[in-house]
């Protein structure tokens, strides 16, 4: 899960609350709500321990989905010697997101790796058609794809990109190895009729956007400072 695009904040350590440092290149509506935003944080914090903060790392977690405005996402940040965990969310669509931060680490695991059986079986019994497939034949060909993928790390995969309907998966090509493995078993379980048009489907399927592709699920917790 990768993080927020802005990458440098202002910090008001009496308050606890960042003001991210927006890069616009022209100006723009955009621009001119990020400086209205700007001066708004120093008339408020002016006054207070103001200092600077960059992300640390490109790791971030979010409770909703990556587009949803209204997701709050959690993200860490340096001042160079210390290390604070952010969140950064809104009351309401019509409010900037607002970002507060303490002491602490932001530990981020990559715990489950699968791929999507539902989609899978529904692909392989396309794959034949018209001609059926009998329910135990995919049954042992999805009992092998899960034992294929149990053996990977997730930490050894390299991730494609983020699912953009759920939050904290994402998604990445499955490994030569364990493809190379699954058409094997696949030429073992299917017919001669069928195995043509499995081994078509695979190929075409073993990419990130197919249906052998891996989500990764990643699970995070925050370590906050004693």
């Amino acid at each position: 899960m990768h993080a927020p695009e802005v990458s440098s904040f202002f910090a008001c350590r009496d308050c606890g609350i960042l003001h991210p440092v927006v890069d616009c290149s022209s100006y723009s509506t955009a621009e001119a709500e990020a400086t209205q935003e700007l001066s708004n944080f120093i008339a408020q914090h002016g006054a207070h321990r103001i200092t600077h903060v960059e992300r640390q790392g490109s790791d971030a977690v979010s409770d909703r989905p990556i587009w949803d405005p209204m997701a709050t996402v959690t993200f860490a940040v340096t001042d160079g010697k210390h290390v604070y965990v952010v969140s950064g969310g809104r009351r309401s669509i019509e409010e900037p997101r607002v970002y507060r931060f303490s002491a602490g680490r932001l530990e981020i695991h990559a715990a489950e790796v699968a791929v999507d059986e539902r989609d899978l079986r529904r692909g392989l019994d396309r794959a034949v058609y018209p001609h059926a497939v009998r329910p135990s034949t995919i049954d042992r060909f999805i009992a092998a794809v899960r034992e294929a993928v149990r053996r990977l790390r997730a930490d050894d995969l390299e991730i494609a990109f983020d699912a953009a309907d759920e939050p904290n998966v994402s998604v990445a090509r499955l490994p030569e190895e364990a493809y190379g493995e699954l058409v094997a078993r696949g030429a073992e379980i299917f017919g001669a009729a069928e195995w043509p048009h499995i081994s078509r489907f695979l190929d075409e399927n073993r990419g990130e956007d197919g249906l052998l592709a891996l989500r990764v699920r990643r699970h995070a917790a925050v370590r906050h400072a004693s």
